[in-house]
């Protein structure tokens, strides 16, 4: 390869208009908000690809299939931010509503009693993984 090819290919490059950066997947479809006493939005849930993202500080955190854990873990994030003194409003979507009903019905459970199940699930993979860890998590069960 000669000095210039390289010379040349380098200003070809310069010259070339700016490629756009492509996203993978579809656009995030809002389904839920974590509102503050101010009004501004602080977090949330989308879905996208067929998975439920949860956003906090407008940072995808994670993604899950379930609708009902999306719904737990924004009541864990309000149940979170309470014990700090910062008051939390969820307002959620009539689909991820309906999707996290129809996997509670699905486990022969109300949704109340679905995610009562999930955060003690949490509760207890927290003391597993570091035992007395998850104390404080359990004297606040979610507010539904």
């Amino acid at each position: 390869m000669s000095r210039q090819s390289k010379a040349r290919r380098d200003i070809r490059r310069k010259q070339a208009p700016a490629r756009p950066i492509r996203r993978l997947g579809d656009a995030l479809q809002p389904h839920a908000q974590l509102v503050d006493a101010d009004g501004s939005v602080v977090g949330g849930a989308g879905f996208r690809d067929r998975e439920w993202v949860l956003v906090l500080g407008g940072k995808a955190v994670t993604a899950t299939e379930s609708a009902a854990m999306m719904l737990a873990m924004l009541k864990h994030a309000v149940a979170v931010q309470e014990r700090g003194g910062r008051m939390l409003e969820l307002h959620v979507s009539a689909a991820l509503d309906t999707a996290a009903t129809h996997e509670a019905m699905a486990a022969g459970k109300s949704l109340p009693q679905y995610l009562d199940m999930l955060e003690a699930e949490r509760v207890e993979r927290l003391a597993e993984a570091a035992p007395g860890a998850g104390q404080g998590d359990r004297a606040a069960p979610l507010a539904h």
